[in-house]
């Protein structure tokens, strides 16, 4: 039996872009796209977060070329409210309170805060690991793929946890067609879900007991719920970026679109989508 944790997401900054980008169905007017990260306390392993969204070190990765590029392109916006260690400090919780970060992938908009904790040790994937570390040095490449290496700590890999340590374990049949996981921690209370196709290695988060409810944090496997459960994919510019791997892409985003109609229960919770975090923290 899992063990059960509690789970707060936090929006630690937001983009502007059309909507129609994460919906190919969705208008020509710029909307807010939040930059969320999940906060869990676990009752073993203390504080746990499943990324960082923004920080101050974004502006300060991107003050030059070819860097600055990945900031006009997507206009960030960082009140200091949503600084995501104000944001812990009102909750009584210190940036050396984070036990671990479970990185869902190496884009700038999830890992942008990393460098805040100096306690926590980190928990990826090693494709996406062995990717962004073969960027270092390739500005012109990294940037252009939504990278900036400069955001991970000088002593990242010594922290480093590679998720594939985990053991494998089957997700409840109701999870189809997301079958196997990683149990992070070894008592089912989080586990790592593969979700192939926006970059080489990107890792869910399943938590089957999270206040009493199942939780399923996607990252970018897909940026909007209403257009996943209508299967409507983002617009082709959008895809072209959103996807390492187009086919694998479609495939996940599909197996979520299947989850959210035949599973209302359980919450699809994607980095990006304000509807779905809102009707979460509504519940809460």
């Amino acid at each position: 039996m899992s063990r059960s944790v509690s789970l707060k997401i936090l929006r630690a900054g937001w983009c502007q872009h059309l909507e129609c980008m994460a919906d190919r169905g969705g208008r020509l007017a710029p909307v807010q796209f939040p930059a969320l990260c999940g906060l869990i306390q676990h009752p073993e392993h203390g504080w746990i977060l499943y990324d960082t969204g923004y920080a101050e070190h974004f502006f300060q990765a991107t003050r030059a070329l070819p860097e600055r590029l990945y900031r006009s392109a997507v206009p960030v916006q960082l009140p200091v409210v949503e600084q995501l260690g104000a944001q812990l400090h009102e909750l009584g919780i210190g940036p050396g309170d984070i036990r671990h970060v479970i990185i869902s992938h190496f884009h700038a908009d999830h890992i942008a805060g990393l460098r805040d904790f100096a306690n926590a040790r980190f928990i990826a994937l090693e494709a996406d690991y062995r990717h962004i570390d073969s960027l270092r040095g390739q500005r012109w490449r990294a940037t252009l793929g939504g990278h900036l290496p400069g955001l991970l700590p000088d002593d990242f890999s010594a922290r480093l946890r590679l998720a594939e340590a985990s053991p494998n374990c089957a997700l409840p049949s109701w999870m189809a067609p997301f079958e196997q996981g990683l149990d992070l921690f070894g008592d089912g209370s989080l586990i790592g879900v593969p979700l192939p196709g926006h970059s080489a290695g990107q890792l869910g988060l399943f938590i089957p007991d999270a206040q009493g409810r199942p939780v399923f944090l996607v990252a970018d496997a897909c940026w909007s719920v209403p257009a996943c459960r209508a299967e409507r994919l983002p617009a082709a510019p959008a895809l072209w970026f959103a996807s390492a791997d187009r086919q694998q892409y479609v495939r996940t985003y599909s197996g979520l679109g299947q989850l959210i109609r035949r599973e209302p229960a359980v919450a699809v919770l994607p980095s990006h989508c304000t509807q779905a975090w809102e009707a979460f923290a509504n519940e809460q």
